[in-house]
């Protein structure tokens, strides 16, 4: 889970959340009820909804670039920035001085952003090699975010989407749970199963698992 405690999932965000919800749901044979109650319990995520969105979120990016022109710094590896000066056929030092990259204590690079040396003013000139703080956004922001840590990227024109997603399934095991417990008995012993055999991985391989069964899944649909 992304928090160490629960705090409910509110004010204007969760509003706008619930609301693109109620549109995408058929209301007439949902409760209004479990759909608020599932918004509101986005305070805190499982694990296996975080892997789900990191999965969503490289479906649905809209490539809007909004994250590229942001004045926020990006924090690159230095294996990353090596691995772009060969993508763009180029000098690891020369990069470096392009985009005025400076060290950090960790030993990663931090690269100003006003505007990024790597977006072209249409699109991420980088984008197979972007680093993976690029990568992880905005699902990153939205655990952070949800934790009280930072703000919630509305920016990002997909952050509402990632949410609703995560709402209406919640609400619709909730309506499944009401109507038919014994089908749900019968998924919670397969989640039972699919813990033990997760327990053997460590945090990183769980959610490269998880991921890549939830993208699986999507390809197929």
């Amino acid at each position: 889970m992304q928090v160490e405690g629960f705090k409910p999932f509110s004010g204007p965000d969760a509003i706008r959340v619930y609301r693109k919800a109620r549109e995408r749901l058929n209301m007439e044979n949902m409760k209004d009820d479990d759909l608020l109650n599932a918004v509101s319990s986005l305070g805190i995520l499982l694990e296996t909804e975080i892997a789900l969105m990191y999965a969503l979120q490289d479906q649905i990016c809209t490539k809007c670039g909004n994250c590229c022109t942001d004045n926020k710094s990006l924090r690159v590896q230095k294996t990353e920035l090596k691995q772009v000066a060969e993508y763009k056929k180029t000098s690891y030092k020369k990069i470096k001085k392009e985009t005025h990259s400076r060290p950090r204590r960790d030993g990663s690079m931090r690269i100003s952003r006003r505007p990024c040396p790597f977006h072209d003013g249409e699109q991420c000139t980088i984008y197979p090699l972007r680093p993976a703080e690029c990568r992880s956004y905005p699902v990153s922001e939205l655990l952070k975010s949800l934790g009280g840590k930072t703000t919630y990227p509305e920016d990002c024109e997909i952050s509402d989407d990632l949410l609703v997603e995560i709402a209406i399934k919640r609400a619709l095991e909730e309506k499944m749970n009401r109507e038919n417990p014994d089908l749900m008995k019968e998924l919670t012993e397969k989640k039972k199963q699919e813990l033990q055999k997760l327990s053997g991985m460590n945090q990183n391989q769980r959610l490269a698992y998880l991921t890549q069964r939830y993208q699986n899944t999507l390809n197929r649909d």
